[in-house]
């Protein structure tokens, strides 16, 4: 005999099995963005296999892949923030650029799960690349009508012509990640959560902070077409006040721990990034041959991206890609591609013109497949000039 409460336990388990299965229905972007994960994860270290038999790059293990700023994320989760200067190869190089929200998201690999530094970054990256693809899928989620088109949006993340960055133990799918998920909840007014997320988002890359700018559109739109109480008011004032939140305890503890609450902007001398005109950069990369002209090719489709999400009514979205844009390019073009093809603003575009253009699919997709190869192989031979 089967006691009562044994025979309600299967009754419920087993009711709550079509609820389950509904539920998973209803929401597909969780397993969709669960298999591209695991396909992307495949692409990468297949390539890297490759890479390794062919041309005897030095790749054995996932924690290989942990190289140049991943190293840096390392020293920080190691041995915290330096007190002054003393890295890289004059001895003039600190590590407070590399902002703390990533290493710490790879603390529990380390510390719980008894994984390398380096394997812990890197494991850290790949479990982020998942949370990337769900919140973008989320934030495309009323303009996918169908299940293919719910994978064509996840593989824009999955297999996107730089998402080696997010397998080698770079904040770029954490960043994502929160870029979505702050967009998504702005969209939806949760005002609060939108603001959290901006918060965590300028805790992981200096230019989250632009977020806030976003943030204000977006609410100010809100406040022009309907009544809001005196407690939404509230509400939104404090959503916006949360948004650097981040960036501003960081510059608290960098004051505190170093006297220079800007470190993070005054050690990038050491790499040579000092202020130019963004404009004059995007004209000179466009004279020069080579990758410097794909990138200034990249450049210009960037500011055409921010023009078409004006026209469509995005201007919280057009506003945070032109900035994420004109700051690194201040700077110089080394790098700029990373930082463009990793912003949720820019892909959401292309994923609606993509969409409406569907003959262009595989014409991208074999773009993206390839540059995404290439980009692993010289990476593994060690040449971090064109990955940048």
């Amino acid at each position: 005999m089967i006691s009562p409460e044994i025979a309600a336990f299967l009754r419920n388990r087993m009711g709550s099995t079509p609820r389950l299965k509904s539920w998973i229905e209803s929401h597909p972007e969780i397993w969709v963005a669960l298999v591209l994960v695991l396909a992307s994860h495949l692409f990468v270290s297949t390539f890297a296999k490759f890479a390794h038999w062919q041309f005897e790059a030095p790749y054995v293990k996932t924690a290989d892949l942990c190289r140049w700023d991943c190293g840096w994320f390392r020293s920080v989760l190691d041995e915290g923030y330096d007190r002054e200067p003393y890295r890289a190869a004059k001895g003039n190089g600190a590590n407070w650029g590399f902002m703390p929200l990533f290493p710490l998201s790879a603390f529990p690999f380390r510390h719980f799960l008894r994984l390398s530094t380096l394997l812990s970054l890197v494991v850290a990256s790949k479990c982020a690349l998942y949370a990337a693809i769900l919140s973008f899928l989320l934030m495309v989620r009323e303009r996918s009508s169908t299940l293919s088109e719910t994978f064509f949006a996840g593989g824009l993340v999955a297999f996107n012509p730089y998402v080696l960055y997010a397998h080698v133990g770079y904040s770029e799918p954490l960043y994502f990640a929160l870029a979505s998920i702050a967009f998504l909840q702005l969209g939806k007014r949760h005002w609060i959560l939108s603001g959290t997320a901006g918060a965590l988002l300028s805790a992981t890359r200096i230019v989250g902070c632009v977020f806030s700018l976003s943030y204000l559109i977006g609410a100010v739109k809100d406040l022009r077409f309907r009544e809001i109480s005196r407690e939404g008011k509230l509400l939104i004032l404090l959503g916006l006040m949360l948004c650097p939140l981040g960036l501003a305890l960081y510059m608290l503890y960098l004051y505190v721990h170093t006297g220079d609450a800007l470190g993070f902007i005054h050690i990038q001398v050491v790499w040579g990034r000092v202020p130019h005109n963004p404009f004059v950069e995007t004209l000179n990369a466009l004279q020069h041959h080579r990758w410097q002209r794909v990138w200034g090719v990249m450049i210009l489709a960037g500011f055409l991206t921010v023009g078409w999400l004006i026209r469509e009514h995005r201007p919280e979205l057009a506003v945070y890609l032109a900035a994420v844009i004109l700051m690194p390019l201040s700077a110089d073009t080394w790098g700029f591609a990373r930082y463009l093809w990793w912003q949720p603003p820019f892909l959401y575009a292309l994923f609606m013109l993509l969409k409406n253009h569907r003959w262009a699919w595989p014409i991208y997709m074999g773009f993206a497949g390839g540059m995404a190869s290439f980009m692993i192989i010289e990476w593994l031979a060690g040449s971090n000039r064109m990955v940048m």
